[in-house]
């Protein structure tokens, strides 16, 4: 391909790529060619670090495309300066196609500009023979349209492909949006709660009531039976109200110890043997109120308290065996519990108000969305934090003005 022209590589579809749903099984990438230099000169090593990155995301298999020719003696530096190489030198370019039909329409719309010899074919690992070659990332189109629904921004693997999860209140709200992210990340999810299942991409759902002794352990026993084993434990589940203090009966006590901490308590018991077999996390989801106690909801904040005691336990406890246990402190947030009628923001006033007021009073000014709240969820049931364990994260927008 001559200085300044455009040229063609046709790459086949690998199998990796004919498994995903919406991927095409082959791809056009468009090649700027830029001028010849002679491999030692300074220009030519100043190209091998500012040459094109077609899809800066997940690497994809390869193709070695050349994009100098031997024996011409253009200084690189001067052409860039003079032509910008064909828009190297601006934006990064993405290679992308919606479709087969798409791509084929796309491919025949370009073949026609063209000149038989403008257009090189070659199959992914049989690299031209070069001075320098680059490498091409193939982009599957939508890969990521799913992340950005959860709430995702760019791509970062976070590991979670093939593990074997259970989410529990898992049917709206933060609990949700959790399996939401999890099920993008590649994850085998299984969702549990009250109500029928999410629909949002789970394996399988399990309808329970952890508010008693059996829910729970059943829970986490058919979850495992679905999926085959246990690698991460998600314990979302917890009732509040607004109430003094002194009108708290010793029933109510009850009720809110049961849920809010014994089903942890019960469905961690019943998980350790999975996840002891190779490892594995759990995060229990507390909330802002277990680190500094609401007085308006006295015995929701003492048994939240207690969730993270008991997750620094059970991370003290079970390390040996390489699990992980981590609590998150979530502030007030845009789900039914605040949201909904007869949710906390209207048993406290006026709705309207009563949202206004929570959101000003945090520092960044506004309730979280439930996809902040998951996304730190699901980074602490990855890889990408290996290294922690027995932390309470706090997601809560600054509320909490102390460091733990």
């Amino acid at each position: 391909m001559g200085h300044g022209q455009n040229g063609h590589v046709r790459v086949p579809g690998t199998d990796a790529q004919q498994s995903s749903d919406n991927a095409s099984t082959e791809l056009l990438v468009r090649l700027a060619v830029v001028p010849a230099v002679a491999v030692l000169e300074p220009a030519g090593i100043a190209a091998r670090k500012t040459l094109l990155d077609l899809v800066p995301r997940q690497a994809r298999p390869r193709a070695d495309v050349d994009l100098l020719e031997r024996g011409v003696a253009n200084r690189l530096d001067a052409e860039l300066r003079r032509q910008d190489c064909c828009g190297l030198g601006g934006s990064t370019q993405r290679a992308r196609v919606q479709s087969r039909e798409t791509f084929h329409a796309e491919l025949a719309r370009q073949r026609s500009s063209l000149s038989p010899a403008r257009i090189v074919e070659r199959g992914i690992g049989v690299p031209l023979e070069a001075v320098l070659a680059i490498p091409v990332r193939l982009a599957v189109p939508d890969e990521d349209e799913g992340r950005r629904q959860a709430g995702y921004g760019s791509r970062v693997d976070l590991a979670l492909g093939g593990k074997r999860c259970l989410v529990t209140g898992s049917t709206g709200g933060i609990g949700r949006v959790i399996v939401e992210q999890l099920v993008a990340e590649g994850a085998r999810v299984v969702s549990s709660g009250r109500r029928e299942a999410p629909e949002v991409g789970e394996e399988a759902h399990v309808v329970a009531d952890l508010s008693h002794p059996g829910g729970p352990e059943r829970t986490v026993s058919e979850a495992a039976s679905k999926l085959g084993g246990l690698d991460v434990l998600v314990n979302n589940v917890g009732v509040a109200r607004h109430a003094r203090f002194e009108e708290v009966g010793d029933d109510e006590w009850d009720v809110y110890w049961q849920l809010n901490v014994m089903s942890y308590v019960r469905a961690i018991r019943e998980a350790l043997p999975h996840l002891r077999a190779g490892g594995g996390a759990i995060v229990n989801v507390s909330s802002t109120a277990g680190k500094r106690p609401s007085t308006g909801m006295p015995h929701y904040s003492v048994t939240k308290a207690a969730v993270l005691s008991l997750s620094r336990l059970v991370a003290d406890l079970y390390a040996e065996d390489g699990i992980r246990c981590n609590a998150v402190t979530p502030g007030p947030t845009e789900t039914d519990a605040w949201l909904g009628e007869g949710g906390l923001a209207e048993q406290h006033g006026d709705r309207d108000e009563v949202l206004a007021k929570v959101g000003a009073a945090r520092p960044l000014g506004r309730l979280a969305r439930p996809e902040e709240i998951a996304s730190v969820i699901v980074f602490l049931c990855s890889e990408r934090a290996s290294y922690v364990t027995g932390a309470a994260w706090s997601a809560d927008g600054g509320t909490v003005p102390i460091i733990l």
